[in-house]
């Protein structure tokens, strides 16, 4: 169970990721003139309820891979994270060419570097 515990770091790797290049986005867009509430605010709104299909998908399958492949047997932790990566990724890559909308590449950036954090802590924590 400690393994699924360390899914916090991914999710507020994301979170804080995506927030900051939304408010970016914001500040330095010359076509939109927002006021500061807005500005801070909006990435907000964006993220938990415009990016609640994302979170949903993303945390149902970071606790379902883990259970597959990390929960039961920790050998080979830096292969079975790589393959879980690989495979959470892709609807939002798929997301990424359709949509084309770069908040997915920040996302998928940060998962993977998140996901090497939380590989020391999984190996830490062993």
């Amino acid at each position: 169970m400690k393994i699924i515990k360390t899914n916090w770091i991914n999710i507020i790797g994301i979170l804080i990721a995506v927030y900051l290049y939304s408010l970016m986005l914001n500040l330095f867009d010359a076509d939109k003139s927002l006021n500061f509430i807005q500005v801070v605010f909006s990435p907000l709104i964006l993220i938990l309820l415009y990016g609640a299909i994302f979170w949903a998908l993303f945390i149902l399958l970071l606790i379902i891979f883990d259970l597959l492949f990390i929960v039961k047997n920790q050998e080979n932790l830096k292969k079975k994270m790589i393959l879980e990566t690989f495979i959470i990724v892709t609807p939002y890559v798929y997301w990424l060419i359709v949509y084309d909308e770069l908040i997915f590449l920040v996302a998928i950036i940060t998962f993977f570097i998140t996901q090497f954090y939380r590989r020391k802590l999984i190996a830490k924590n062993i």
